[in-house]
């Protein structure tokens, strides 16, 4: 499938933000942001990891990606001033997770050897693999001594519902990628979406 296609229709049950005005203020501060970024909430190590596997999972195409439009700089911002200590422990613990198995598998000694091509991997070793074994890491996930595969991919998925939703978010991709209406006119219950938008997720 065409990947602009794609993301007109995803809606937002990949959701792991809620809009509130923190998060419009993150996202307008990161999109004006030109001096070098410094990250918040992870290393620079480990916001490297999260921009290379962020711009995989939204690369850029004929529409701009993850890291053109900022989403790892949102994200870090994010994960600093909503999110509440447990759950940014959470996400630093599930990336640690992340990144031991990449070096174990790559062969590699830290997070700042890992390239392009070794995170493509390790996310197809999560997100591609079969339902049966996402099944047994999400089930593994809720027990205290949860393999460290199964939190890795607990982390990995929540980064591409993050992305997503971050993308989807933005003020670029919602004025000129999905349907957007400011002001919006009738509510119209059931409606085809085809006509309605042109097959387009509404922004708003």
């Amino acid at each position: 499938m065409d990947r602009r296609k794609a993301l007109r229709t995803i809606g937002f049950g990949t959701s792991a933000i809620t809009v509130t005005p923190a998060v419009v203020g993150l996202l307008q501060s990161c999109q004006s942001q030109t001096d070098a970024f410094t990250p918040i909430h992870f290393s620079k190590d480990e916001f490297s990891v999260v921009s290379q596997l962020m711009d995989l999972i939204i690369p850029n195409t004929d529409i701009p990606g993850a890291v053109a439009l900022k989403l790892p700089e949102f994200i870090d911002g994010f994960i600093d001033v909503i999110y509440n200590k447990n759950a940014q422990q959470n996400v630093s613990d599930g990336l640690g997770h992340f990144i031991s198995v990449s070096l174990a598998d790559t062969g590699k000694s830290k997070a700042s050897q890992l390239i392009r091509s070794d995170l493509d991997g390790q996310l197809a070793k999560f997100l591609k693999a079969d339902a049966d074994q996402q099944a047994r890491w999400k089930s593994q996930n809720n027990k205290a001594s949860a393999p460290v595969s199964a939190m890795a991919f607990a982390f990995v998925d929540q980064l591409r519902n993050m992305t997503i939703t971050a993308f989807k978010t933005n003020e670029y991709i919602a004025e000129n990628v999905l349907a957007y209406a400011p002001i919006p006119g009738e509510q119209k219950g059931c409606v085809d979406l085809m006509e309605a938008t042109g097959g387009k997720a509404w922004s708003l």
